[in-house]
This record gives C-alpha cells, sequence and structure tokens, in this order.
C-alpha cells in the first residue's frame, strides 16, 4: 500500500457560509460531517434553485463564527453504539435540538443564538429593503454539491496565487493586510 497524502486538518461548519471549527476528530456518515451546515439562512432574493444566503452575496458571513454549545454533544450521535450494532445503511439519529444550539460570534464581537431574530436583522441589514431571511435547519449537511470536500494545501495556496491574497485557515487576510511572519 502505497501513500497518497495524509489529512492536516479536519473542519465543520455548523453554519452554511459562516467559519468552521476545527476539530480533532469527526464523525462522518452518510450525510456527511456530523452537525456540519446544521443551519442555513434562506433568502427570499437567491434563486429557487439555491435559496440560501452564502458568503458569495455577503462576503462578510465569512467573518461570523458558529459554535455549539455543547461541543461534547455534538461531537457523534447520541445513539451511536446502537446504530454501529444495526445493519449497513442504517443512519444513526441526530440529537435533540437543544444539544445541537448554536451560538454565532458576530465580526463585533456580540454573541447570538442562531435562531436570534437580531441575527438575522444584522445579517438582513447588508442586503437593503427587499429580501427576507429564514432559518432553516436540516439534518443532513446543506451542501452545494457534495457532503465531504476534501481540499488540498497546494490548491489553498494556487487558489491565494490566482486571487492575489494569502489563504490561511484559521484567519481571514484580505489585500494590504501586514502580515508578520517572524
Amino acid at each position: 500500500m502505497s501513500l497518497v497524502g495524509k489529512v492536516e486538518s479536519l473542519w465543520r461548519y455548523p453554519v452554511k457560509s459562516m467559519r468552521g471549527e476545527e476539530l480533532q476528530e469527526a464523525f462522518v456518515g452518510f450525510s456527511g460531517v456530523y452537525g456540519d451546515r446544521l443551519f442555513a439562512f434562506k433568502s427570499s432574493a437567491a434563486p429557487k434553485g439555491f435559496p440560501y444566503l452564502t458568503g458569495r452575496e455577503q462576503e462578510e458571513m465569512l467573518l461570523y463564527r458558529p459554535r455549539f454549545r455543547h461541543p461534547e454533544r455534538a461531537a457523534k450521535p447520541p445513539n451511536l453504539s446502537e446504530a454501529e450494532g444495526m445493519a449497513p445503511g442504517i443512519n444513526s439519529v441526530f440529537a435533540d435540538a437543544v444539544d445541537l444550539a448554536v451560538d454565532v460570534e458576530a465580526p463585533s464581537g456580540q454573541a447570538f443564538g442562531v435562531d436570534d431574530p437580531a441575527l438575522m436583522s444584522l445579517l438582513a441589514k447588508r442586503m437593503g429593503d427587499g429580501p427576507v431571511l429564514t432559518l432553516r435547519r436540516s439534518e443532513r449537511a446543506m451542501t452545494d454539491c457534495r457532503p465531504i470536500s476534501l481540499f488540498s494545501i497546494q490548491a489553498g495556496r494556487q487558489l491565494g496565487d490566482e486571487i492575489g491574497m494569502v489563504l490561511d485557515k484559521r484567519r481571514t487576510i484580505r489585500r494590504g493586510d501586514v502580515i508578520d511572519v517572524a
């Protein structure tokens, strides 16, 4: 057997288009990483085929930091032992909503529950007067394409070169920022 690569880091994104959280380990099932993109904001201004507000429409969303209130309960399904004994193809269940509650820290440092109308108001304010936002919750990741993404370090470097930015998995570096590499 030959080595084709190694996992440098694991990330989960509790809220679609907001910052992710680095994990030491992840439970991965049929629908992807447990707790990944559990929440998303639906926008009345988005196309019907893809109704979500994302960082493409509102770049600042990428600076919001969601966190599970109970990280230990959000690590794996509550019935994992039972599910492991079931026939292949049987899905484990998600924890109760209260166990998977998410708080979101805005770029200002202010914290909100993901379902707090004030958070939706803050996100909607940047969109002008027309669109209405609603919160969606799903036990399957609300991904654009596939439930698992593999992104190589080389691809990240290439993307950074193409857009003229240094990409870093832990922070956002914008054009013109001074970077201390010492």
